[in-house]
């Protein structure tokens, strides 16, 4: 089992006035859509293995206080698997997007009704790097002033790593560090500095550290990165195929 991105990593809720008046106004939105008095530019947003996924969605009605969507397939099973989704549109606010929760996916027919509609800050969209989850255990070792330590790669992007370790480390925040592993047959030794540690409940540590590659490490990664992401889109495409006449 992988570790995803938590809520904090990916987007946090935004309020514009209120939670309710913010719900009236996503709904006013979607409603001129719906009848073509705004453009209907829907994007919808969902993570696999840090890859980020988005198509177009259309809307096809708006049911009280839940909207029904045409998506793609893929999108279509990402939002049954999160039970959620982020919604982005030039006609939000403040270059916001919303988040939102799934009250019916039929797969058969790539309809979906969103509801609990909220503005939302999506987070992820502002790294400056794409970040990959790795398949497979990668060790890793962490040095520092005064100390060593081994652990497992847990993802990976051309400014920044997630190394799982079940202890805290004996880093504080912006200190220098070197991380040390095989990447595509490859070794490195990539600088850096510690960031911060997130409990995780699978792992007990991840800790996060900033990148700052050679010229050399940072094609490798570069490389490896591009090639975890089609590998991982291969996948998506391979496990999702939706058959005609399937319905949930």
């Amino acid at each position: 089992m992988l570790p995803t991105m938590g809520r904090r990593d990916i987007y946090q809720i935004a309020a514009v006035d209120n939670g309710q008046a913010d719900f009236a106004s996503i709904l006013k939105t979607f409603s001129k859509m719906a009848s073509g008095r705004l453009k209907c530019d829907l994007r919808l947003l969902n993570y696999y293995q840090e890859v980020p996924v988005g198509y177009g969605a259309t809307i096809r009605a708006v049911h009280g206080d839940s909207v029904e969507l045409s998506v793609h397939e893929h999108q279509a099973v990402l939002i049954k698997e999160d039970q959620s989704t982020l919604i982005k549109s030039r006609h939000f606010p403040k270059e916001l997007g919303v988040h939102s929760y799934a009250a019916y996916i039929n797969l058969a027919k790539n309809i979906v009704v969103l509801d609990n509609f909220a503005y939302a800050q999506i987070r992820a969209e502002r790294r400056e790097a794409v970040r990959v989850q790795l398949n497979q255990p990668i060790p890793v070792t962490v040095s520092g002033e005064g100390m060593s330590v081994d652990g497992i790669l847990s993802c990976i992007s051309c400014n920044g790593a997630a190394v799982r370790h079940p202890e805290p480390l004996p880093l504080a925040s912006g200190q220098p560090a070197v991380l040390t592993f095989d990447l595509l047959g490859i070794g490195l030794s990539v600088n850096g500095s510690f960031v911060r540690t997130e409990a995780d409940r699978t792992w007990g540590n991840m800790h996060i550290f900033r990148l700052e590659p050679d010229k050399v490490a940072d094609t490798v990664i570069g490389k490896f990165v591009y090639l975890r992401q089609v590998e991982i889109i291969q996948n998506l495409k391979d496990r999702f195929l939706v058959t005609p006449g399937r319905e949930e």
